[in-house]
């Protein structure tokens, strides 16, 4: 009893130093104690949200009820022991309050918990500059009857260019510009962002912490509307069927589109700049085969070290799986060699091992790779099936995990970097391996798409690359470079023409048409305009393979049936805020974007061997039969001129012979 009664007085005690703390103004509280009598982190988010004001008046619960068709959203933003002094700022937090109507099961430890503030200014007080900043959680209403209405986090602050949120702040008027927070909840791949939209303005200090100590609390704050977009952004792909670096590779660009209001373009101009953030990495070797027997025996065996020889594997006799894969096959020395192989050995001699088949699917017949085809209908792998094999891995953790998904991720999948041409560190923005970020400039060109025609190839490369019948009648794929701008404005014009031309031109996937055009027609239909970003280039790589039947001795190898991929892939990719150009100005408008993951789709190689030769075979005979039929007439003549050919050394001879004797016949005389 004794005890309840002290609790109750202490919670008498905190609830009057809140309250004496608070600034009483419009949609905002300002907490305000001394360093000693509470942490903050740890008070109860409804205990402080009694004691604070919102919209003016004292906060009422019966203004919050559960709503399963109502939205989550900021309710009080507070600023807490703020002081100019260095030495009495260790108490100085940011905190964000959360009602939460539909009560949704936020996961509260994801690093996915994110808010977005402006951090830099022009000389008229406009944002130039907005950050993502993560959040604490600090407490949740537990209260059976509001069980989860209520959250609060705190921002963790964070250097940018050398400052914090507390050196760039302005001692006489603090100012927080938030367009939005982002909360993950159970069960999502991805957080959810909500629009926040305030410009919260602090001035005086809390009691203690101004120039006089003893001062009681003069801490007061307003906010103000922050305009931002709302963004609902898709994805889409493009594939080149060349690229200079040769026939295994393919030019792939990715885009994602989304609706701007028009307003915004004739209120701010031209949209200049889109600046944006992801976390990048490249897949390790992709498997796909058609062959039911080789997947059903080997995939039990996928993310397995099998490789001969390598420290750590785990040697599996060929009888078990009866199969392997080989690329590359070399017969022309003694014995067969090969330069990639898993699970094969002799006579394979000497080849480069796989270790791991990381990656394993099964696909219907391959064919190659036809841009204008649905994924499967040649053997690919839809981009969804490769993303949720992605996050549902969990056989092997040998290379630890990802940075991105909350460490979710086995870093078993990715290789150790990424390719150098995609990396950069400049002005605009740094992207590497894991997290990564960029202001795009429509001015500014992204790349160019290189066809394998730049690189103008000799017959012995096309042989090489496209093999002998393609290099001799012309089954090399050909197309034209593209230079690329990373903004485009759709316009109606764009739609003209068949679905593979309009893929063609925007530069998107041709089964993705359908979707933009409607898309396009919605936005449209609501006052708004299209925007096409496209925000990174990269090298699709892509082999065909050869499966090797262990339980045959001779014709062991089938062709066609399996190939190898390497994508590069785009978690958490988030757009932050768009800039617009009017004359000489300048516009920067944040955005609320929610993350997604970009992973595209996998397709087969542009050149595909067919199981058997025997066609080729056919076709040589059929050639040898045109070609007869064809010089006929020209036989007799053909075969009197090789006589002729033939018989001219001995009718020289024979002249020389005859010219000495009538010589001999001269010299007598």
């Amino acid at each position: 009893m004794i005890t309840k009664i002290v609790n109750k007085i202490l919670l008498f005690f905190v609830v009057i130093a809140l309250v004496f703390c608070i600034g009483f103004t419009p949609m905002q509280s300002a907490f305000a104690l001394t360093e000693n009598t509470l942490n903050f982190d740890k008070t109860n988010v409804l205990d402080d949200l009694k004691s604070s004001t919102v919209n003016g008046k004292p906060f009422d619960l019966k203004n919050y009820p559960y709503d399963e068709k109502g939205t989550l959203k900021v309710i009080d933003f507070i600023e807490y022991c703020y002081s100019y002094k260095v030495n009495q700022n260790t108490n100085y937090g940011l905190y964000v309050y959360i009602y939460n109507p539909k009560t949704l099961n936020l996961q509260t430890n994801s690093k996915r918990n994110k808010i977005q503030l402006a951090t830099s200014y022009d000389k008229n007080g406009k944002p130039t500059n907005y950050e993502k900043f993560d959040l604490k959680f600090c407490s949740m209403s537990e209260d059976p009857n509001y069980k989860g209405l209520f959250y609060k986090f705190k921002i963790i602050d964070k250097s940018i260019n050398g400052k914090t949120i507390y050196d760039r702040v302005n001692s006489n008027e603090r100012r927080y510009d938030i367009s939005g927070i982002e909360l993950l909840t159970y069960g999502e791949n991805t957080a959810t962002e909500y629009s926040v939209n305030g410009t919260y303005k602090f001035t005086g200090y809390a009691e203690g912490y101004g120039p006089e100590p003893s001062t009681k609390s003069t801490l007061t704050s307003k906010v103000e509307y922050l305009e931002s977009i709302s963004l609902d952004v898709k994805h889409t792909f493009y594939r080149t069927k060349t690229s200079s670096k040769g026939a295994n590779y393919q030019n792939q660009l990715d885009t994602v589109y989304f609706a701007v209001p028009n307003r915004f373009f004739e209120s701010y101009g031209t949209l200049q700049r889109i600046k944006a953030e992801w976390y990048e990495y490249l897949t390790k070797d992709i498997i796909v085969t058609s062959n039911s027997d080789f997947y059903n025996k080997a995939s039990k065996f996928a993310g397995v070290n099998v490789g001969q020889g390598t420290p750590g594997s785990q040697v599996i006799p060929n009888n078990e799986i009866g199969y392997g894969l080989a690329q590359n096959i070399d017969k022309s020395a003694a014995g067969s060699f090969c330069d990639w192989t898993w699970n094969t050995g002799a006579p394979y001699i000497n080849p480069t091992p796989c270790t791991n088949l990381y990656y394993f699917f099964k696909t219907n017949d391959i064919s190659k790779y036809d841009p204008y085809a649905s994924i499967t209908s040649n053997g690919g792998v839809l981009s969804n099936e490769l993303y949720d094999y992605i996050l549902g891995y969990n056989k092997t953790f040998n290379n630890g995990k990802l940075d991105v998904k909350d460490g979710s991720i086995s870093a078993d999948l990715f290789e150790d970097d990424i390719p150098n041409n995609r990396k950069t560190n400049s002005q605009y923005g740094k992207i590497q391996k894991g997290y990564s970020y960029y202001n795009f400039d429509a001015n500014v060109d992204l790349k160019t798409l290189t066809s394998w025609t730049d690189s103008s190839p000799s017959f012995w490369d096309n042989w090489k690359n496209f093999g002998f019948i393609n290099a001799m009648f012309g089954k090399i794929p050909e197309e034209t470079s593209k230079t690329i701008s990373p903004i485009y404005i759709v316009k109606n014009s764009d739609f003209t023409g068949r679905n593979e031309e309009i893929a063609d031109n925007l530069l998107i996937n041709y089964n993705d048409v359908s979707n933009l055009k409607n898309f396009f027609d919605t936005a449209t239909a609501n006052d708004s305009k299209v925007v096409l970003f496209r925000f990174a280039t990269s090298d699709y790589y892509s082999h065909p393979l050869t499966i090797i039947d262990h339980n045959k001795l001779i014709n062991n190898e089938i062709n066609g049936q399996a190939y190898r991929a390497k994508a590069s892939v785009f978690m958490d990719f988030d757009i932050i805020e768009l800039s617009f150009q009017k004359n000489e100005n300048l516009t920067v408008i944040p955005a609320v974007s929610s993350p997604i993951d970009i992973v595209s789709s996998i397709t087969p190689p542009t050149i595909i061997p067919d199981d058997l030769d025997w066609w080729k075979i056919l076709l040589g005979v059929l050639l040898l039969i045109v070609l007869i039929v064809l010089i006929s007439p020209l036989i007799p003549y053909l075969i009197n001129g090789i006589i002729w050919l033939i018989c001219l050394p001995f009718r020289l001879i024979q002249c020389s012979l005859n010219s000495i004797k009538k010589k001999s016949k001269g010299d007598k005389k």
